[in-house]
């Protein structure tokens, strides 16, 4: 659980540096839907391991849609076609926190 809990907070972290990035650098960058998805894993991450932390019955099922959420924003954020250093460091994040809510979700 621990690791899990340093994954979603990484993440947490993560996003919401590249959330500022992002909208500092505008443009396509700066895309609602973009933005929403690292707001919204940001959140989704920084719950999670609030719940693990105080061993709620609920850790395992937001854990599920927690790997789900950053699923989708490694994908935002990996496969954007102008994606720079900041960016692959957010799909990453994204991508080790999704692995370690996996597990916990099992």
């Amino acid at each position: 659980m621990d690791a899990c809990i340093r994954a979603c907070m990484e993440c947490h972290r993560i996003c919401l540096h590249c959330i500022i990035h992002c909208l500092t650098k505008g443009g396509s960058h700066a895309a609602v839907d973009h933005i929403k998805i690292m707001m919204d894993c940001a959140q989704i991450c920084a719950t999670s391991a609030d719940f693990m932390i105080r061993h709620s019955e609920h850790a395992k099922h937001l854990c599920r849609e927690c790997a789900e959420i950053c699923r989708q924003c490694a994908d935002s954020c990996g496969n954007h076609p102008d994606a720079d250093d900041h960016m692959k460091q957010c799909a990453q994040a994204c991508r080790d926190c999704a692995a370690e809510c996996e597990k916990m979700a099992a």
